[in-house]
């Protein structure tokens, strides 16, 4: 939900657990898109994988759910986002060790001059380029995607040289949520985008700003099985409804509805943090994935539930409306979460990377702390860390997302920096940028690495 303000403004935008692995609950069959079999280790490769047959480009490509760089070597996006395209923030993401940074580019000046920065600023410096249009941002008429693969098709000629670096984001953010519009309409962008001779992965954002599950969920598959390339990268955004929510089950009681109790003795309800027992107990989620339960295994799954919660600290409640009068006995374990929980909804992208071919990636996530327009409380070490345990790629926003004066920033918004992208030494990172870039555990300067093609 992002838009680039001018320099120097308040940015006015839109901005459990390591991984639950043990979510098998997702749909996660094997197999690869209908096209030709997957790729074997070339020989004498040391572990790089062959380019599909399918596919006619010289750089990335994605096969098999995972994205690979034109020396056949796996590569996972690890980096940030750029909202200003014109600060002087080249030098700093270079310090960072950013191995990828999702551009914010204004396509009203001339392709030659913005591919000629790009090339300078990040393929130069062993940076891959995501390089996007932000002029639709949270719109959902297919006229304004149109407009935009129109803009990329009229400048082909320039940018499909980058091709050899480039992941090319067709638009941010664009898109109703849970809607065949958003199928069908990036089914054409994607038909023309491949007319126009360009063969570098096209990075496709979720619909609803960005943060909707189902487009993916339901729709990703035939969107990529369009692509004659089989070159297409998805992208989540996590931000308001993405949450923490989970809890280990107590107790069941049986009947029509179930009620759950959980464990724990936390002073406010897990799925309702404002609720602590005697005031408003509306939750406002409708539905849970229950893993793990044993005994009564009729309960692991999906369940519709009340949005009212209820119990006290040490007992607290959720009603599913589901009848289990004659399921089995409940004999222990188990574990509760939200559909909107980060680490769930992490796993099933990375679901789907296995059973649709495509690749996945979380295109945005910010500092979490309950700010912003889409507030959310998830930290960036729990989106990393689930991120990277299932093997999915990951970009901050934002390096330069300035909300002070002079192009300033604090560690009451989205910026990863306090100058306008500048970065020499640790003061110049907010409390943001020093946890995703410099954290030795999961920041940048840890887990990032450079694409084999930048290796001399």
């Amino acid at each position: 939900m992002r838009r680039r303000l001018p320099r120097g403004m308040g940015a006015q935008h839109i901005r459990l657990l390591v991984a639950l692995l043990a979510l098998s609950g997702v749909s996660c069959a094997a197999g690869a898109p209908e096209g030709p079999a997957p790729g074997a280790v070339v020989a004498g490769g040391a572990g790089t994988v062959q380019r599909p047959s399918y596919n006619t480009g010289n750089g990335f490509y994605v096969r098999d759910g995972k994205l690979y760089d034109a020396k056949g070597h796996e590569f996972r996006i690890r980096g940030v986002n750029r909202l200003h395209w014109d600060s002087g923030s080249a030098d700093g993401l270079v310090k960072s060790g950013s191995n990828t940074v999702r551009w914010d580019i204004d396509f009203t000046r001339p392709a030659a001059v913005n591919t000629a920065m790009v090339t300078l600023q990040s393929i130069d410096n062993g940076i891959v380029p995501i390089v996007g249009n932000w002029t639709a941002t949270c719109n959902s008429d297919p006229s304004k995607l149109a407009a935009i693969v129109s803009t990329w098709v009229a400048q082909a000629p320039d940018w499909t040289k980058l091709d050899k670096y480039l992941i090319l984001n067709v638009a941010n953010e664009w898109g109703p949520a849970n809607s065949a519009v958003w199928r069908d309409s990036y089914v054409h962008a994607i038909a023309g985008l491949r007319a126009a001779g360009y063969t570098a992965p096209i990075l496709i954002d979720s619909g609803g700003c960005g943060q909707d599950d189902a487009d993916l969920l339901k729709y990703s598959q035939a969107v990529f099985e369009s692509d004659p390339q089989r070159n297409v990268i998805f992208a989540s955004h996590l931000y308001g409804g993405a949450n923490d929510y989970s809890a280990a089950i107590q107790s069941v009681r049986k009947g029509n509805p179930t009620v759950i109790t959980l464990a724990g003795n936390s002073p406010t309800h897990p799925f309702a943090p404002n609720y602590n027992g005697s005031n408003n107990s509306y939750s406002g989620l409708t539905a849970y994935h229950v893993d793990d339960a044993q005994g009564m295994t009729q309960l692991n799954g999906d369940h519709t539930a009340l949005q009212n919660v209820g119990g006290v600290p040490g007992a607290w409640t959720v009603t599913l409306s589901v009848d289990s009068t004659h399921w089995d006995d409940f004999t222990g374990g188990g574990k509760l979460v939200d559909s909107g929980n980060y680490a769930f909804r992490i796993a099933q992208l990375a679901a789907l990377s296995r059973r649709t071919g495509a690749a996945f990636i979380i295109g945005e996530f910010g500092p979490g702390k309950n700010i912003g327009p889409s507030p959310t409380r998830v930290t960036p070490g729990q989106i990393i860390t689930a991120a990277d345990a299932n093997g999915i790629g990951w970009l901050a926003w934002a390096w330069d997302d300035n909300n002070l004066a002079n192009c300033s920033s604090d560690d009451r918004w989205f910026s990863m920096t306090t100058r306008c992208g500048h970065y020499t030494q640790p003061s110049d990172l907010t409390s943001f940028g020093k946890d995703v870039v410099l954290d030795p555990g999961y920041g940048i300067a840890a887990l990032a690495k450079r694409a084999s093609i930048f290796s001399r």
